[in-house]
């Protein structure tokens, strides 16, 4: 019943964030920068895909899915249905979330043609995967209806929609730990202060941090595994409890990915003004400079009847004015 009760709060709280993180990311893209391409895109489809899978998974809990009850109210068959669309939603926006994460850096990495393929090859064996792991979730009843008790026929082992998770787990891992190396390697001799490096990489990097969830996952998939029977009240509570971290991983995915794009904003915080944090050691140069240039000397005490050449002490640079008048004979 944990995984029932803490599923709602979960949804809600990464909806927040999500629409907050997507929606500053479009008006950077679009009012600051300028520069909204198809990587924003990809996330504002995620985005409305995630807003989705809430939903479907709200109006199956709504029905009693999971429950150890049965209400009057509750309709099981809906609830079945709505948490099996929920489950290929899953996919399928996870699938467009990493996508995503991919063409920021395919967009960042414009001369370096190896890591561009490198991406290219990535996604091609995402958007294969995903076809495979969509099928087998669509497919995992014949007919799909025998998934909410309706028909006769026959369904997948609960140890094929195991291991279909564990393959979505490591193509998740996988991919986030590529796509937060990568600038890594894309920073690599380019003329940019220690500071800024470290703070694009993290940036680019925190999708890394979705892959606990999925780790963590992977742990009550083995539950998942162990299942005698792919339908029931014991199946539902096992995979409401890996819903729990899917929902989770993919919210900080859409999450850290839109966080990357909002650095320009950093300039409206007191400390992410670039001028302000290291004003003293501009200062400073500033001081040395005057003071190797002599003492100052105002120019009401100088003879301004030549040039300027006392504008400066001598000595030190000196500047001089000519002009060159010259007639045409019309």
């Amino acid at each position: 019943m944990w995984a029932r009760d803490s599923l709602p709060p979960a949804m809600i709280t990464f909806l927040v964030l999500d629409v907050i993180a997507v929606g500053l990311r479009a008006f950077v893209r679009t009012r600051m920068s300028k520069s909204f391409g198809y990587d924003d895109w990809a996330m504002c489809g995620a985005l409305v895909g995630y807003i989705t899978l809430c939903t479907l998974t709200f109006v199956s809990i709504g029905n009693g899915y999971g429950a150890d009850e049965v209400r009057p109210e509750w309709n099981p068959v809906t609830a079945v249905k709505f948490f099996v669309a929920s489950t290929l939603a899953y996919v399928i926006v996870v699938y467009i979330a990493k996508i995503s994460v991919a063409l920021v850096l395919y967009r960042i990495a414009v001369t370096n043609k190896p890591i561009r393929l490198l991406l290219v090859i990535s996604m091609v064996i995402l958007t294969v995967w995903t076809i495979v792991t969509t099928l087998i979730v669509a497919l995992q009843c014949t007919p799909l209806s025998l998934t909410w008790g309706e028909g006769t026929g026959t369904c997948l082992p609960a140890y094929v929609l195991a291991n279909t998770g564990f393959s979505i787990s490591a193509m998740d891992i996988a991919s986030s730990f590529l796509y937060a190396g990568l600038p890594m390697l894309l920073l690599r001799g380019v003329q940019l202060s220690p500071r800024m490096k470290a703070s694009i990489i993290i940036l680019l990097g925190l999708g890394v941090v979705s892959s606990i969830a999925t780790v963590i996952r992977l742990k009550y998939l083995i539950d998942v595994a162990n299942l005698t029977s792919a339908t029931g009240v014991e199946a539902s509570n096992a995979y409401l409890t890996t819903f729990v971290y899917s929902v989770t991983e993919l919210g900080l995915t859409i999450f850290t990915a839109s966080l990357a794009a909002l650095r320009p904003l950093l300039k409206f915080l007191p400390f992410g003004n670039p001028n302000s944090s290291n004003g003293y050691g501009q200062s400073k140069k500033k001081s040395e400079l005057r003071s190797d240039m002599g003492p100052p000397v105002k120019l009401d005490d100088l003879d301004t009847s030549a040039s300027q050449e006392h504008i400066i002490p001598q000595g030190h640079i000196q500047k001089e004015t000519q002009y060159r008048v010259e007639y045409s004979s019309v």
